[in-house]
């Protein structure tokens, strides 16, 4: 017992002084706590002492910054523009649906433009700081839709806000500022020369010429300004720029240039002698200006003087041989003289280079390049300009016209097809009419319709050439062309009037047309003199088609012939032609000639019925029906109302012995066409088979009724009276026969047997 209350003391002792030590250690650290706290109590007095102190500092540096900036923007109102417009952008930028205080706005306005300068026009601008705020500024009220007149800016302002704006290529702003200040201040010089820049930068020529002439009744004399006037007017054709440069002349300060003007003026007018006379004086006074020496040149080449147009020309090139248009002219000046192809490549390839002389210097190019054989690189140069310049609507469509002559159709089409969206030219729209010309030359089937069709669209097309170049003699001449084959004749006699007038006297297109309209009208000698005045620059192969139309018409069967020959060897592709042949070849009784030809044809255009046409008759004349039938049925697939082919497959089905199948084609034949003459003849020769002679009799009187030349069916009838003893019908009929024909030996014999017999039963 005692044993455990001595442990429980000695552990009570113990716990005592771990408590006691704890006590001790706790108030050794609140001691240093609070040493601690004291020490940064006067650390943080220390701190606050100096801060003050500095904020005393920074605030005094402030104020006498203040002081310094405000003293500043006093001595220097640019920098205190500057930092107004600052403070409004920033105001605005940052927040840009805040409404604008138009007031303020106009303040800063002015702060900004007041030191534009305004004598030397638009050739200052503001400094590179108020430039750029200005043109925050402008778009800032762009945003909020001010303008000029909702500002209402002073005379002052508005003119200096013209011209800064100008400067930035504001357009709009300056043309507007400036026009207010022209209201307030109509006689300020400044202004109009604003005006005027902005006129000429718009490139709005009636306008310039206002605001240009306007500047000159302020200062009438002014040289410059008479320059300037002459040129616009020169640029705009008025007549009026001659009278400009002669106010330089009477002035006394008329330069060479001026006089170069005075001579193209004048060679403009047509007075090229003149112009001419001009020239010379000015390179007598300059003679070191390559475009004078130009301009000789090309008054040269008008004159016909070639020899001394390539002296002047070389004059040029000597002082300038970067000159694109002097090598267009030496390329076209060379390629008129024989034995000088070959410079002349070399001229034309040089203009060509410098991107001169436009679509002929091109095309000249390629023509000479095929005049040595070349034709693949004449083919190259084209695609290449036409690969540089894809929305030249000219090129694209001369192009389609070259190909259309070398009867590449399809090359043509598919060039036309590429045409990028955008481009509407008159030359595009005249060969797009020419191509359908071209598709109905090779689409006939004998009908009318597919013709038609194309006819129509060629019209359309021609028609929208016209309306945007009212003065283009090719559009007229297609026009023209497509109104006589449509039967047009006397509008077609009109147009071709007009293509007339516009053309050259040195195409010969327009006098074949001529003659073909000629012939058309039954006028064969009219015809003649038009083809003779086409003839007069050489023949061609469409001169001697049209002979052989001619020559067609008089009934000299091998006369065309000759001439059709002819238009062939010039031109193997020539479609019209040796369809023409072929049918003057079945006239001469040559039926395998003309089955040549209309083979020709078929694989030149498949899908022209009329070749297959020619090519069944052809086959029939020989007595090759079966191949006849297949020819004719060939059409009848893709023109089942084909009536002459309805016709002549009945009749091949005749020939071979299968009557009973020609009933089905002749009554649709009729059916199409009820005066089909010798769709009747023939269906009176099938119940003639069938001895239905009474049937075939009354379909030989209607042959004759919608044909009365119609020999064959005369003879028919003739023969059927006489036949059946009824010899004043036979009478009357055999003379009808000699009506047709008074040489019908048949019909002479027979008429003189019935005269026995009514005389004897008389």
């Amino acid at each position: 017992m005692s044993l455990l209350l001595v442990g429980f003391g000695l552990l009570s002792a113990g716990a005592a002084g771990l408590f006691g030590y704890a006590v001790h250690r706790a108030n050794q650290k609140m001691i240093t706590l609070l040493d601690m706290q004291t020490l940064l109590r006067e650390s943080q007095s220390t701190h606050f002492h100096h801060l003050n102190q500095a904020t005393e500092e920074v605030m005094s540096d402030i104020s006498t910054l203040q002081s310094t900036l405000d003293a500043l923007r006093a001595v220097r109102p640019k920098i205190d523009a500057s930092l107004t417009a600052h403070q409004f952008l920033v105001k605005h930028e940052s927040n840009a649906a805040r409404s604008l205080d138009l007031e303020e706005a106009c303040a800063v306005l002015r702060s900004l433009v007041k030191h534009q300068p305004v004598e030397n026009g638009t050739n200052v601008g503001p400094s590179v700081n108020h430039a750029g705020l200005l043109r925050r500024l402008l778009a800032v009220f762009d945003h909020h839709r001010l303008t000029m007149t909702s500002l209402h800016l002073d005379g002052d302002t508005a003119h200096r806000l013209g011209l800064a704006a100008s400067h930035l290529q504001q357009y709009e702003w300056a043309e507007g500022a400036l026009g207010v200040a022209y209201q307030l201040s109509p006689g300020h010089s400044s202004v109009l020369e604003g005006l005027e820049h902005i006129a000429r930068l718009r490139g709005d020529d009636a306008l310039h010429r206002h605001w240009l002439e306007a500047r000159m009744k302020l200062t009438p004399d002014d040289p410059e300004l008479l320059r300037s006037h002459a040129h616009l007017l020169v640029s705009m054709g008025d007549q009026d720029a001659e009278r400009a440069v002669r106010r330089l002349e009477a002035l006394g300060v008329d330069t060479a240039a001026d006089r170069s003007l005075l001579s193209g003026l004048r060679a403009r007018a047509g007075a090229r002698t003149e112009a001419i006379e001009a020239i010379l004086q000015a390179l007598e006074e300059d003679p070191s200006r390559s475009e004078d020496w130009l301009h000789y040149a090309q008054l040269l080449e008008a004159e016909g003087e070639h020899e001394l147009a390539l002296e002047a020309n070389e004059r040029c090139l000597t002082l300038d041989r970067q000159c694109g248009d002097a090598w267009a002219l030496k390329a076209r000046l060379l390629a008129e003289k024989q034995n000088h192809e070959r410079d002349a490549l070399k001229a034309a390839t040089h203009a060509v280079a410098l991107g001169a002389g436009g679509v002929d210097a091109v095309f000249l190019k390629a023509e000479l390049l095929e005049l040595e054989g070349s034709m693949v690189a004449a083919e190259e140069t084209l695609l290449k300009a036409l690969e540089s310049q894809p929305y030249n609507g000219e090129l694209r469509a001369r192009m389609a016209g070259r190909y259309l002559i070398q009867h590449r159709v399809e090359d043509a089409s598919a060039l036309l097809s590429s045409t990028p969206d955008g481009i509407d030219h008159a030359l595009l729209h005249t060969v797009e009419g020419r191509l359908h010309l071209a598709h109905a030359d090779r689409l006939r089937d004998g009908t009318g319709a597919t013709d038609g069709t194309l006819l129509e669209a060629a019209l359309t097309a021609f028609n929208g050439a016209l309306t945007l170049d009212r003065e283009l003699n090719l559009a007229w001449l297609g026009l023209a062309r497509t109104q006589r084959m449509l039967g047009q004749l006397e509008t077609a006699g009109e147009s071709l009037s007009r293509a007339q007038r516009l053309g050259s006297v040195k195409d010969p297109s327009i006098a074949c047309e001529s003659a073909l309209l000629a012939l058309d009208n039954g006028d064969v000698q009219a015809a003649l003199l038009h083809v003779d005045a086409a003839e007069v620059h050489g023949q061609n192969a469409t001169t001697a088609y049209i002979r052989g139309n001619i020559s067609a018409v008089k009934g000299q069967l091998k006369q065309a012939l000759y001439h059709y020959s002819d238009c062939l060897t010039l031109d193997p592709v020539h479609i019209r032609a040796r369809l023409n042949r072929c049918s003057v070849h079945m006239g001469l009784d040559d039926a395998r000639k003309a089955l040549d030809d209309a083979e020709t044809l078929l694989d030149l255009a498949p899908q022209l019925a009329v070749a297959r046409i020619r090519k069944g008759d052809a086959h029939m004349h020989v007595a090759e029906w079966d191949a006849a039938s297949k020819e004719f049925k060939h059409v009848l697939e893709s023109a089942p109302h084909h009536t002459h082919a309805l016709t002549q497959l009945a009749a091949c089905y005749m020939s071979m012995d299968r009557a009973e199948r020609a009933e089905a084609p002749l009554n649709e034949a009729l059916r199409q066409s009820p005066d089909h003459a010798a769709a009747w003849y023939q269906r009176g020769l099938y119940y003639m088979h069938f001895d239905n002679l009474d049937n075939a009799l009354s379909d030989f009187e209607a042959a004759v009724r919608c044909d009365a030349h119609h020999l064959e069916a005369r003879l028919q009838i003739a023969a059927h009276h006489h036949g059946l003893g009824q010899m004043e019908a036979a009478e009357t009929a055999w003379k009808a026969v000699l009506s047709v024909d008074p040489e019908h030996q048949l019909a002479k014999t027979r008429l003189m047997e019935c005269e026995k017999n009514l005389m004897k039963s008389a």
